[in-house]
């Protein structure tokens, strides 16, 4: 009976990483592609939990832990990236020496 759940599960989250690709490559804007880069995180997430469940291996679940953490810190400096191009004011250069 788990493995039945687990495998409808890895099919389900399978297609979303599929369309979760797809925005990123055809989003019109930079914020599409964020949110999609951050869906396809979590979407990775959820896959390497069942895949750890239905193998029975905890270690699998501090890789997952791992993928979520990169992916939160990813998406904060997209969002930080995003808010200063549209605010006008450009990101600061590190090469000017001062």
């Amino acid at each position: 009976m788990v493995g039945t759940v687990v495998q409808l599960g890895v099919v389900t989250l399978v297609a979303g990483i599929g369309m979760a690709m797809v925005r990123i490559v055809r989003g019109p804007e930079v914020a599409d592609r964020v949110l999609a880069a951050d869906v396809l995180s979590l979407k990775v997430v959820g896959l390497v939990i069942l895949l750890a469940v239905d193998q029975q291996r905890s270690l699998s679940l501090d890789a997952a832990l791992l993928v979520a953490i990169v992916g939160f810190a990813s998406t904060l400096a997209f969002a930080q990236f995003i808010g200063m191009t549209r605010s006008g004011s450009e990101p600061p250069d590190d090469r000017t020496g001062s």
